[in-house]
């Protein structure tokens, strides 16, 4: 594969370049067991992460079925890597089926590691199932930390809280604020190119489920492409933001939203047909997901499929079904999210989406550093961690400046909010962003924060 020499990426090169200045190692006896898609970007994440200590051979990997790239996963297990195979699920059982495969993944793991001097893992996660399901004789022998990287992972801790620490990128001011704009560009490009066969979207009824860091853009774009656009969310203080005040309407419940748009793009990263199945809906409506798995439609797929002329296009993984409560319904890709339509080695550019390769890489490292400070007795390991705000906003610095040195207009990936970048100069910005916010319920470790500025001081810059 050829880019499996090239040189780390900018924003991931920076943090290599801290942690040779800090001195800061993994260490040999860490070990890594991800939940991470497998595109090109986790090439540069597990290389850089063993450049600063992890040996490539004890860091054992999952993806998806939906954005499992064969080129990357045979790049990986040339560098030494552990890639546990993904289970093709029939349609609307992916959660089943990806749990078993997590299983199987703690298994080899586990098996594996045994016979080696580890005494710590890092548990980097996409959706929370790896770290909610880590096995008992796992969490007595070895200490944990963790890392999650979605909302629905996030979702999923409030049901089953998480039996060790975790550092949250999921929720941090960048992954949010500069993600949200980025992943929902590509995912309304790809529902221009792939799904609409190159026209926009445009002039329909669009409805958007959950208006989080992801809904609020994919409304704003679709706002912009000269659509009407209707949402629902269960949240009832809901601060919109300007670009969308006057140009949304907010509906009461998911059926209205049903009947009265034709493209529906699930964006909540929870549950909203659970035990609401059937509903009325527009005949001939487009369902679009941009959560992970297939749990936004999974009851509607579910239904759909013990229906007559229930079909999925081999190509595009399109459900077609003529026997909706309503009339015909479609679901693309599988209900999965369509940002990854395309299963190639990218899903959006790897050099623009360096920022989150970089959020995970720093998060391991606080992971790494909160284990320390329970090594001594300082902390417990409990609780969910923000991200540090200095290495947030250093990350940010990074990325920018890589953007620019490749002219690469970052106020049009930000969707023409400028104001973002002019207010994420002071941490201020960084703290009231990311969760968990500071309060009753929730007091920043200061010691760590305290090693994270260090750590990010010793940069060169």
């Amino acid at each position: 594969m050829s880019h499996s020499h090239s040189s780390p990426l900018e924003v991931t090169q920076a943090i290599l370049n801290c942690s040779r200045g800090a001195g800061f190692h993994f260490g040999e006896d860490t070990a890594l067991v991800a939940v991470q898609h497998m595109l090109k970007q986790t090439i540069d994440l597990f290389k850089t992460a063993g450049a600063m200590g992890i040996n490539l051979k004890n860091i054992f990997a999952l993806g998806k079925v939906y954005s499992n790239s064969a080129e990357v996963i045979e790049a990986l297990r040339e560098l030494g890597v552990t890639v546990v195979e993904s289970t093709m699920p029939p349609p609307g059982e992916f959660n089943n089926y990806f749990e078993q495969d997590t299983r199987k993944l703690w298994q080899v793991a586990a098996r594996q590691l045994a016979g080696r001097r580890i005494k710590r893992i890092l548990v980097l996660d996409d959706g929370g199932v790896c770290i909610t399901g880590v096995p008992p004789e796992v969490f007595q022998r070895y200490s944990l930390c963790g890392v999650e990287q979605t909302s629905r992972g996030m979702f999923l801790f409030e049901e089953k809280f998480p039996p060790f620490a975790v550092m949250s990128w999921a929720r941090a001011a960048v992954k949010l604020e500069i993600g949200g704009p980025i992943f929902s560009q590509c995912l309304i490009e790809k529902l221009n190119t792939e799904f609409l066969g190159g026209r926009p979207l445009q002039g329909e009824q669009v409805g958007v489920l959950g208006m989080g860091s992801i809904g609020r853009n994919v409304a704003k774009l679709a706002v912009t492409q000269g659509n009407e656009v209707f949402y629902c969310d269960p949240s009832t203080k809901l601060p919109l933001p300007s670009a969308l005040e006057n140009r949304v309407t907010k509906l009461d419940s998911v059926e209205e939203l049903m009947v009265r748009c034709n493209y529906v793009v699930g964006c909540s990263g929870r549950t909203p047909f659970r035990d609401k199945w059937p509903l009325n809906h527009k005949a001939d409506i487009k369902l679009i997901s941009a959560s992970s798995g297939d749990r936004e439609f999974r009851p509607i797929i579910k239904d759909l499929k013990q229906k007559p002329h229930f079909r999925v296009a081999s190509g595009s993984w399109d459900i077609t079904s003529e026997h909706g409560p309503s009339g015909p319904i479609r679901i693309a890709y599988l209900g999965y999210p369509y940002t990854f339509v395309s299963r190639g080695i990218e899903a959006a550019p790897t050099h623009i989406v360096q920022f989150d390769i970089g959020g995970l890489l720093v998060a391991l490292v606080q992971a790494r550093l909160f284990l320390e400070e329970c090594e001594s007795g300082r902390e417990q390991n409990i609780g969910i961690h923000r991200v540090a705000p200095r290495a947030q906003r250093f990350l940010l610095e990074r990325w920018v400046e890589a953007m620019k040195d490749r002219m690469i207009d970052i106020t049009q990936l930000l969707g023409n909010d400028a104001g973002v970048l002019s207010a994420a100069r002071y941490d201020d910005w960084f703290i009231k962003t990311s969760e968990p916010r500071p309060g009753k319920h929730y007091r920043p470790v200061k010691a760590l924060e305290k090693r994270m500025a260090q750590f990010i001081r010793q940069s060169g810059f």
